[in-house]
């Protein structure tokens, strides 16, 4: 019997186009302006980004994809059962300035541990996200 793996599902609704929601994800800028100032990396489809928290475990996830309607990320690096799943980003535009962001994180072996915790995480950061295309100022969620 296949092992059964479980899911993290979050949408957002952005106030801000499909391009300046794809830039907040693929580029060291836009990731500094809603995840962490301590993120390094190109966005470029091979590389990984690294982000660095204060206080909190590090992470490296690998661009799998990067189209202006579909990123994706591996982790490669970070806490628990968290290496090896994957974070899709689904864009699609809605009304005139206005984002339709879904978040898939992908491939838990458990609902318990960190998938519970990456769950409340992912809904602050992509608060966070909003709040940064919305303003265009920075807001990220950790240093």
């Amino acid at each position: 019997m296949p092992e059964t793996r479980h899911e993290i599902s979050h949408e957002i609704k952005i106030s801000g186009s499909p391009e300046q929601v794809f830039t907040a994800l693929t580029t060291a800028e836009g990731i500094q302006s809603w995840q962490t100032p301590h993120a390094v990396g190109t966005g470029e489809v091979g590389s990984k980004w690294e982000f660095k928290f204060s206080g909190r475990p590090e992470f490296a996830w690998e661009v799998v994809a990067s189209q202006p309607s579909h990123v994706e990320w591996l982790c490669a690096a970070g806490p628990g059962d968290s290496v090896g799943t994957k974070a899709t980003f689904e864009i699609s535009a809605l009304d005139e300035g206005t984002t339709l962001l879904v978040l898939t994180h992908s491939g838990w072996p458990g609902t318990h541990g960190n998938y519970r915790k990456c769950n409340t995480i992912w809904g602050v950061l992509l608060h966070h996200l909003a709040q940064a295309v919305k303003s265009g100022k920075p807001a990220p969620a950790f240093n």
